[in-house]
């Protein structure tokens, strides 16, 4: 007779996103990336750009930079939230030669506050100020609501016997005999004590609430973080409800093709909301799922077999006007694909990670001597003589 095992609960980690030292400004990082594409034996005037942004109007700039030092205007691989549309492959491989995708989620930064997630409109009246990206932010909003609204109704305290309790309300309780449908579920057993039976059975019971025994390690763990427990009432877990005591479950809010920026975060949406800056962690999370959704689409894909192919994903950081600084963007690199028309070199098998891609640019000039004259291109067209259009 064979032993039947149970089935390994596998957990899936993002990879440590670094931004401190590695954000590029625009300017000076598209010169260094076109430097790299002639570095890997790209041609000049038969590179194709593309990009894969979120549609605000604080991407104009990367896109300018792009047409500038590239030659010509990039074609549009974005969806909103900085999604790849992995179908627009072949259209894109048909416009050059060689090709080039950067594909960038994008998140608003004050420097100085040193705080995510917003960003000043100046074509709106006053001192306006909104959520960038707005699409990344309305996706992640109800998951942020659920866990700000748990963490002020999850208590714990110390009884008069020593006993060290956390009192849930029913609707984050995971009953075998009541599961819950939607919503915050507390992964109950990283918290509290179980039985001789593996059961977890309540301390006291209310209304509303179930009050438990916190387990040895639980009591440690808070310990460690010179965590004072309080009697009488007790305090609320704050910011101790941390990402691995609770997960979601929920039916998608997103529809059509949407629907793949919630997906690419659900799984990740514990960590993402009790970040210190959720829209950082959200932006950084879809980057890291994005490029390695898109390599696969890339590798499967007849389009850009036998081409020159560089993809770079990254984070695009933006920075509003104010009195002492322009609009600006600052790139972050994560990580680049390559594959060669004449056979790839065994450097570029596998992606090129993060410090190896930021080492990369930096060895480019930031100088582009190259980049074309957008002025001087306008003024030949302003002055071209009018054509007589015609149907027939």
């Amino acid at each position: 007779m064979f032993n039947k095992y149970r089935d390994a609960y596998v957990v899936r980690e993002a990879a440590p996103f670094k931004i401190d030292g590695l954000a590029i400004p625009y300017p000076e990082f598209v010169a260094r990336l076109y430097n790299l594409c002639m570095d890997l034996g790209f041609r000049k005037g038969f590179i194709m750009p593309s990009r894969a942004f979120c549609s605000d109007e604080n991407q104009g700039l990367p896109i300018i930079l792009l047409t500038k030092h590239f030659g010509t205007f990039p074609f549009n691989h974005g969806r909103v939230g900085g999604i790849m549309a992995v179908d627009r492959h072949g259209p894109h491989s048909h416009h050059g030669e060689d090709l080039m995708i950067l594909q960038a989620s994008h998140v608003g930064y004050d420097p100085d506050s040193g705080v995510y997630g917003t960003y000043n409109r100046p074509q709106m009246k006053d001192d306006c100020q909104s959520d960038s990206c707005g699409k990344l932010i309305h996706v992640i909003r109800p998951y942020l609501e659920q866990y700000l609204f748990a963490r002020d109704r999850i208590f714990l305290r110390k009884d008069d016997k020593g006993n060290h309790l956390i009192t849930v309300k029913n609707s984050f309780i995971d009953f075998g005999s009541q599961p819950v449908a939607q919503g915050l579920v507390l992964r109950l057993n990283n918290i509290v004590e179980e039985d001789g039976l593996g059961i977890i059975r309540p301390f006291t019971s209310a209304s509303t609430t179930q009050t438990y025994r916190v387990s040895d390690l639980f009591r440690q763990r808070l310990e460690k973080l010179d965590y004072k427990w309080q009697s009488g009432a007790g305090q609320t877990i704050g910011s101790l409800l941390s990402a691995d005591l609770f997960f979601f479950r929920e039916d998608f809010h997103e529809i059509d093709d949407y629907i793949l920026l919630e997906r690419n975060l659900i799984e990740f949406m514990p960590d993402i909301v009790s970040a210190k800056h959720p829209s950082l962690r959200a932006a950084k999370t879809n980057v890291q799922l994005e490029f390695a959704r898109v390599v696969e689409s890339i590798r499967r894909s007849e389009d850009y077999q036998g081409r020159n192919l560089l993809y770079v994903a990254g984070l695009n950081i933006d920075i509003s006007q104010k009195d002492n600084l322009p609009v600006m963007n600052y790139f972050v690199p994560w990580a680049a694909h390559v594959q060669l028309k004449d056979g790839t070199q065994d450097e570029f098998v596998h992606p090129i990670e993060q410090e190896e891609l930021y080492a990369k640019l930096m060895e480019q000039s930031p100088e582009n001597l190259e980049q074309s004259d957008l002025k001087a291109n306008i003024k030949r067209i302003l002055k071209a003589p009018r054509l007589n259009i015609r149907s027939s």
